[in-house]
């Protein structure tokens, strides 16, 4: 059928066609590019271990949004990118536990350290609490009475701040340290005993 277009009617820089059918207009191509890329960019940002993942999600995600296109690949490529997000989720989540573990790992290592630098100490100064009661002992024939022993002690200090204390009993008497609790008759008590006769009554010091 012969096909014949007005001159009025005529585009600017369109083809006239004079006797002949009006040609099928081309075909534009449904291929959904935005998807395409999008499902590669997932599948390669498996081996950054995922941290690639939010940029092909952006590009996949994108691909969802056309309205003309083909978006199997667009939705495949978006499922991948949250898979790889979760992976490099669970790798930070790891890391940062991990190093949290041997933070903590490390402070106790210190802190026993610390804790056996100053149980020494504490047996130092109980040593040295026990030389000057020896010394007592023997120019008294006996150790002080318990006003009398505390106040020989009272400048022996533990590394935690308090002074040691004098316990006499009916042969012997106990150095005790409070600990690192500071806290008396606990179980970290620092304790040493000493033999000898307690005095009946005290003695000017």
């Amino acid at each position: 059928m012969a096909y014949h277009i007005p001159f009025e009617a005529r585009r600017k820089n369109r083809p006239m066609y004079i006797g002949f059918d009006q040609p099928a207009p081309r075909h534009r191509s449904d291929w959904n590019w935005w998807g395409f890329w999008g499902f590669i960019m997932s599948i390669g940002s498996f081996a950054t271990a995922g941290f690639a993942s939010p940029l092909a999600f952006l590009v996949s995600a994108n691909g969802l949004r056309k309205s003309k296109g083909r978006r199997k690949l667009a939705v495949t490529g978006t499922a991948f990118s949250l898979l790889g997000i979760l992976l490099a989720s669970a790798i930070v989540h790891n890391v940062a536990t991990e190093g949290h573990r041997v933070a903590e790992a490390r402070k106790e290592r210190v802190t026993a350290r610390q804790m056996a630098i100053q149980m020494a100490d504490a047996k130092l100064q109980i040593l040295d609490a026990k030389k000057e009661l020896r010394r007592f002992r023997d120019n008294n024939d006996g150790l002080p009475t318990g006003i009398d022993g505390n106040m020989l002690l009272i400048k022996y200090a533990d590394p935690w701040g308090e002074s040691l204390r004098f316990e006499p009993e009916q042969e012997s008497a106990t150095i005790r340290s409070a600990g690192p609790d500071g806290k008396f008759n606990s179980k970290d008590d620092v304790v040493s005993s000493i033999k000898g006769n307690i005095l009946q009554q005290g003695i000017e010091l």
